[in-house]
């Protein structure tokens, strides 16, 4: 099965045509600093979504024709990361980037996302030479339609105030808002354990209300050396109006806090697989940020939780479980899970969910993503 990042993909070459958030190059660069220009010009469109530089396709002139990538041609993701990491961003501000490779008309396609984050403009401090090309210092670049901002200009001014407005949040609604100030826990006056309301310190009109905790089980409280485990509904205000709410919980008695994770299932051919995840980039993984400090630190040894980055990362690996059922049925059962197990069927109690196969999906999201990063 197809994942999404190819779909597409895919899509996008049949347009024959490139545009604000993607890019075709028949093949790698040789020239790093015209690479960097490329990842700075999409990272700094204005596109409200990833954008991708793929490579192994030839440009609209040339009929956006599949030639795929030669061994002998292709970079690592290592590559392209120590490129940026190697450079010197304003405020150490850089680009996020994953390379992919899938596979178009039997031929193999490298993908580069460009993951879109709202720290606009990105931009260097020191300029960037290699042979005949210069990055300048504190050119800003970006991608209009299907061009890019040429190497030795800089985007007019009303696209880079632009970029500045969605940087400090004046171009979003107060609840997406929320989610930008969560994923900067550091900036927040809370004491979650001694005061009902935690504010902002810059913004402080937006505030997160904790509300009394209740006893509650779920399977995952068994993984804990204590199973007793409360539930709370946390609000988000704006000034006086509850934005939305999330639930969250105090795990291994009052020792771990977390948000509630969010249940999902596969349908294999077979039968349903479940598991617990977040994703980052939702409004409770925002959350789960906040509360762990950025440090998504479970009370676990072994943790059971999927965090995903995005809603995509976590359909490809839908598609990848699927079609590794056998992996997955092969696997040993771990002493975790069989403990959790054992622990449940003396207190009594019965979940949807297997705790041993919760373990082993773990095991088989981890496996995934090494060979993810890998590739």
């Amino acid at each position: 099965m197809n994942s999404s990042i190819q779909i597409e993909i895919q899509n996008l070459v049949l347009t024959k045509r490139e545009g604000q958030y993607w890019d075709f190059k028949e093949k790698h660069h040789d020239n790093s600093a015209s690479l960097l220009h490329d990842i700075l010009c999409l990272s700094n469109s204005l596109y409200k979504g990833n954008k991708y530089l793929i490579f192994g396709v030839s440009d609209p002139k040339s009929g956006c024709e599949i030639k795929g990538i030669e061994e002998q041609n292709k970079k690592s993701q290592s590559d392209f990361i120590d490129l940026i990491r190697s450079k010197q961003f304003a405020g150490d501000i850089r680009p996020e980037v994953e390379l992919r490779t899938i596979e178009l008309e039997g031929k193999k396609i490298d993908v580069l996302i460009v993951f879109d984050k709202p720290l606009k403009p990105y931009y260097l401090r020191e300029k960037y030479r290699h042979q005949d090309k210069e990055v300048r210092a504190n050119s800003i670049y970006t991608r209009n339609i299907d061009t890019n901002t040429p190497i030795n200009m800089s985007a007019d001014i009303g696209i880079i105030e632009m970029m500045w407005r969605e940087r400090f949040g004046l171009d979003i609604q107060p609840s997406s808002r929320f989610i930008d100030l969560l994923n900067k826990p550091e900036e927040w006056n809370r004491d979650i354990d001694n005061k009902a309301f935690a504010y902002h310190e810059y913004y402080p009109e937006y505030q997160i209300e904790f509300g009394v905790q209740n006893n509650f089980k779920e399977v995952f409280s068994y993984f804990y050396a204590n199973k007793k485990s409360f539930r709370g509904e946390a609000k988000f205000k704006y000034l006086s109006t509850t934005l939305f709410t999330l639930p969250y919980m105090y795990c291994d008695e009052m020792r771990i806090l977390l948000a509630v994770p969010t249940n999902a299932h596969v349908q294999l051919l077979v039968r349903e697989v479940w598991y617990m995840y977040y994703v980052l980039e939702s409004r409770n993984g925002a959350f789960l940020n906040f509360i762990t400090d950025g440090r998504f630190n479970f009370g676990l040894g072994e943790s059971i939780f999927l965090v995903f980055r995005n809603s995509d990362e976590q359909k490809d690996f839908n598609h990848y479980l699927e079609k590794n059922l056998d992996r997955l049925d092969s696997m040993d059962d771990s002493s975790v899970g069989i403990n959790a197990q054992n622990k449940i069927k003396d207190a009594g109690d019965d979940f949807l969910f297997n705790p041993i196969e919760i373990v082993n999906i773990k095991k088989i999201f981890d496996i995934w993503k090494e060979d993810k990063d890998i590739t």
